[in-house]
């Protein structure tokens, strides 16, 4: 895309969202030092590793979505890949499907190289400001959070045993619980390792050697040059329109193909109507079968982009065509029947979105991940590092685009975005948690926008996402409904055939979003009447986390 003209002068020129406060603090305190967006980015992120690790640590991944000054953005795809000796037979003879953790479950963890690479092309302040203060909280202890204390109470049994989790997340035989002090020391001290050393600190050497010493000790086929191997990759994001607005989006081995290929087709739908879609009232019905049938699609040609599987399938889906096909399907009422598919359970931490900006036109959506709850499960005790479970999301079938192999990325839900106005300028980053559900949830935030919401509303609205593998639906689907869901949404759900299963309101399990706007127009800049005509950056932290949203003139 051509560069677009410099971003007009801001009222508010910097703002940080991230589902912890100290992180969002931490991402403050990199603006002060002197930094931009992408380095107050990767600070709130090397403090989530320390403060949520039910949901990300340094053993996981990283995909971020970069929006530039000229214009341009760029997707860091940190993903790490399954180990080059993985005996996929052998696996294969000892599962059915690949299993939810263990380390049969663990890939190259991406996040440190992630850093690095963002801190190196587009930042300013080294990544040792950042893991320094990461060592000292993970050294000094934090109090832990409501979140976490959740984690910990759903993955109990998991966090007990592995003699790595038991010696940091339990006290007495129980797991910690909101207040109690997290201390990490072994953490810290890679942390350390890492500021001083930079990536080839943990990639190569004593921190390599211990991790694959416990992988192996528990039946992977890691090895220390697996790790070294690892590089981040550089790619172009893909995009969709929507409503006059453009979003962005990871491909590639990331499902953020998936939610592009949805907001084309809702786009479609809009136009067809001639009104706009509210998630919250009678378009529900409309949006659970494409819901449904972009997840159906996601496991059927989701994996590594270099696996000829999945190269071959992905292209259809972001096509015109396919939207006008599937839009008229909806309004049909015909868009296929709802699938069966084997019951699995449903992922409890996984994730966390950091966005921020800055008023030279910057702007950045990381999203870091450790899948499950507390991801693998093993903690190597040398090292402090708690390991992903990213792997489990390869297939065992021979020849599906997600299948496993050695050297190759997993299918990935994780998927940052940017958005930007009809005159090509940078004006949003989105990102949430929330697993499969990811593309449902940020199809949400942009539906409430649309409809004039403000990212505080559109963040704090009530959810529903379709769900796959919940308990007690015959066919593994199910619509997940919080309550503070209206009646006319519920109704009209009833109507698909799925099961619904009611959540409490600000459930985790529709997810934690993150969201940056730029509100007010360049026009409005150029003759302004008062201090707020000027465009300003407004910021909204999911009431469902720990988090906050925070903006300032530095």
């Amino acid at each position: 895309m051509p560069a677009a003209e410099p971003p007009p002068a801001r009222a508010r020129d910097w703002a940080v969202a991230a589902p912890h406060r100290l992180a969002s603090e931490a991402g403050v305190q990199a603006f002060a030092a002197g930094g931009n967006a992408i380095d107050a980015a990767i600070a709130a992120a090397a403090v989530l590793a320390v403060v949520y690790p039910n949901q990300c640590t340094i053993g996981g991944d990283l995909i971020a979505l970069v929006g530039l000054p000229d214009g341009t953005a760029h997707v860091l795809n940190a993903s790490g890949r399954a180990p080059q000796g993985v005996d996929v037979d052998a696996v294969r003879s000892a599962h059915r499907r690949m299993p939810e953790s263990g380390a049969l479950t663990v890939t190259v963890p991406g996040v440190v190289d992630g850093w690095h690479e963002l801190a190196r092309r587009w930042g300013r302040r080294p990544v040792a400001e950042a893991t320094t203060r990461a060592a000292g909280l993970a050294r000094d202890g934090v109090p832990v959070s409501p979140g976490l204390a959740r984690g910990l109470v759903r993955e109990a049994s998991r966090v007990a045993a592995d003699p790595g989790t038991a010696g940091i997340f339990l006290r007495d035989g129980a797991v910690l619980r909101p207040g109690d002090a997290l201390v990490q020391p072994r953490l810290a001290d890679t942390l350390d390792l890492i500021g001083a050393g930079g990536p080839a600190a943990f990639y190569t050497g004593p921190v390599a050697a211990a991790l694959v010493k416990t992988l192996q000790q528990n039946g992977s086929a890691m090895s220390v040059a697996d790790l070294a191997a690892h590089r981040s990759t550089l790619e172009e994001p893909l995009s969709a329109s929507f409503g006059g607005e453009t979003y962005l989006s990871s491909g590639g081995n990331t499902q953020g193909t998936f939610f592009l290929a949805g907001m084309q087709t809702l786009d479609a739908v809009r136009q067809l109507l001639g009104e706009p879609l509210d998630p919250l009232g009678a378009h529900a019905a409309l949006l659970a079968p494409v819901f449904v049938r972009l997840s159906v699609e996601r496991d059927a040609r989701l994996g590594d982009a270099g696996s000829p599987s999945s190269a071959a399938r992905l292209g259809e889906v972001l096509s015109a065509g396919f939207a006008q096909r599937l839009a008229g399907q909806v309004l049909a009422g015909s868009p296929g029947p709802v699938p069966r598919s084997p019951a699995a359970p449903t992922p409890s931490g996984d994730t966390v979105a950091i966005v921020a900006s800055d008023g030279e036109g910057h702007w950045v959506c990381i999203i870091q991940s450790i899948f499950q709850g507390f991801g693998s499960g093993i903690l190597d005790p040398a090292t402090g590092v708690l390991l992903h479970s990213r792997g489990s999301a390869f297939t065992l079938a021979p020849g599906a685009a997600g299948e496993l192999a050695g050297g190759r990325r997993p299918p990935h839900t994780l998927m940052p975005v940017l958005v930007r106005d009809a005159a090509g300028l940078l004006v949003g980053a989105h990102g949430t948690m929330g697993g499969r559900a990811q593309p449902q949830i940020h199809t949400h935030l942009a539906l409430q926008l649309a409809l004039g919401r403000t990212p505080v509303q559109a963040v704090g609205a009530p959810r529903w996402v379709v769900g796959k593998g919940e308990t007690g639906t015959p066919d593994g689907w199910a619509v997940l409904i919080e309550g503070p869901v209206p009646a006319a949404a519920r109704t009209v759900l009833a109507g698909t055939g799925l099961a619904q299963r009611d959540l409490p309101a600000n459930d985790d399990l529709v997810g934690h979003a993150q969201v940056i706007r730029l509100v007010g127009s360049a026009d409005q800049a150029a003759t302004p009447t008062t201090p707020t005509t000027l465009p300003s950056l407004v910021a909204a932290s999911d009431p469902r986390a720990d988090g906050a949203a925070l903006t300032g003139a530095g």
